[in-house]
């Protein structure tokens, strides 16, 4: 079967190996057996309602996560009182949940392509529902920190399929942009939302409230989840899935790109508590293997295209300057939110929108809970490191004021943070005007 489009789309030209923007025609060429494949895969027609309720849904899961984070931040004094949490342990309830949600993203998105996002995502929202229910019932800190970490990692099977379950029942046009747009916005809202209630709670009833609240309606949303949410058309047999989770998914390039993920930010987080700790044997292994997992990872990804078996990320995807651009853009300007979102919460989510929409784009259709995981591991990945450099980059600073006063020596610190957030924020604009610039229109509905 041959079908003709005419789109918009990021092509290598002739001679020149890195890719550039050109309207061509596309011609797909499919045999029999994988035309009848891809009609397995369509879901039936959503109706409007169905849509606008797997919107909110998605969209209120990610809010009520958030929110968490928000509690955590304004309830963390109250928090470390209460569950007599060791200095140590003191920066990881704020931080553990987004290290391990970066580390299991990739996976979990390769996960749901080959499953399918329903039921990946329900896991996810029952799995971070109960966990907040219990991180509210904690008794000790060390219970508390697990249950975030736990909690983490059920987010990032949500963000994932979230994705791919938009992308699947929204064509191409004004309905799915609004959809991404709803994601966007859930996450700042949400933890505005979650500083507000977390004083709010810790001043009245107590921080446990927020946690208990926030559990519960994640609960009931993944109810309305198995409802609202699209079924699969396509009968598989387990014979069938275990195959496909074994020859499908590249495990071993997801590990090495989570396991540079987590050395990196582990190692940043352990310094911006101690600066001096780097000289600590253990520090110097982290130090060492990170990059030794990132070269892994790059030679990993060269071998499996050599061998023409499924990549997770293709080195030479790396060369569509649109799609490096967003994802160096995402990463900074999340790293930047992060660690300003007590003053500006709600400034990123005209970048999230579009970075969703060009990088769902590069991917191919089957692959949009990888494309998912992607931009939010982009996302999350800036996250944990920009917070964690901006933290030793203020330690250091601070501590070279020597005979100031602890206030005046601590705005400095700060000071350097903030100039280097605004360093950021301009490196965000180079990249985004070089990278982007013949990008054009995205997002269009395709005829």
């Amino acid at each position: 079967m041959t079908t003709t489009l005419t789109q918009t789309v990021l092509v290598p030209p002739g001679g020149n190996e890195h890719f550039s923007e050109s309207s061509v025609p596309l011609t797909l060429l499919d045999d029999s057996a994988t035309d009848s494949q891809s009609c397995d895969r369509l879901p039936p027609r959503s109706s409007r309602l169905q849509k606008v309720v797997v919107t909110i849904q998605l969209s209120g899961v990610t809010f009520t996560s958030s929110l968490i984070n928000g509690l955590v931040i304004v309830g963390l004094p109250a928090i470390t009182e209460d569950l007599q949490l060791p200095s140590s342990l003191a920066f990881w309830p704020a931080s553990v949940s987004g290290l391990a949600t970066a580390s299991t993203l990739l996976i979990a998105g390769s996960v749901a392509d080959v499953l399918g996002p329903r039921w990946v995502d329900l896991v996810g929202c029952f799995t971070s529902g109960a966990l907040m229910i219990g991180s509210g019932a904690a008794r000790k800190g060390t219970e508390l920190v697990a249950m975030r970490a736990l909690q983490g990692v059920g987010l990032a099977l949500h963000l994932a399929s979230s994705v791919a379950i938009i992308a699947e029942i929204m064509p191409k046009g004004r309905g799915r942009n609004l959809a991404f747009s709803c994601l966007g916005l859930s996450q700042p809202l949400g933890f505005s939302v979650g500083l507000v209630l977390g004083g709010i709670f810790v001043d009245t009833i107590g921080w446990r409230a927020g946690w208990f609240l926030s559990g519960g309606l994640t609960l009931l949303l993944a109810v309305i989840g198995v409802w609202a949410l699209p079924r699969s058309r396509q009968d598989r047999k387990l014979a069938d899935i275990l195959h496909d989770i074994k020859t499908k998914i590249d495990w071993v390039g997801a590990i090495l790109a989570s396991s540079f993920m987590t050395l990196l930010c582990y190692l940043l987080a352990i310094l911006s508590a101690d600066v001096s700790r780097i000289n600590e044997p253990f520090s110097i292994v982290l130090l060492s293997l990170s990059p030794v997992a990132l070269l892994a990872f790059i030679g990993w990804m060269h071998y499996r295209v050599k061998k023409e078996r499924p990549a997770l990320i293709p080195n030479s995807l790396w060369k569509n300057a649109t799609f490096t651009s967003i994802c160096a853009t995402i990463a900074l300007s999340f790293a930047v939110l992060n660690s300003m979102e007590l003053f500006c919460s709600l400034f990123c989510d005209a970048l999230f929108t579009v970075g969703l929409i060009v990088i769902t784009d590069v991917f191919p259709e089957d692959t949009q809970a990888l494309a998912g995981a992607v931009f939010n591991t982009a996302a999350q990945f800036g996250s944990a490191l920009g917070l964690a450099i901006l933290q030793v980059i203020s330690t250091l600073v601070t501590k070279e004021q020597k005979g100031m006063e602890e206030i005046p020596a601590l705005m400095e610190g700060y000071r350097a943070s903030f100039w280097t957030m605004f360093g950021f924020m301009i490196l965000c604009t180079v990249i985004g005007v070089l990278g982007l610039r013949r990008t054009g229109k995205i997002g269009l509905k395709r005829d």
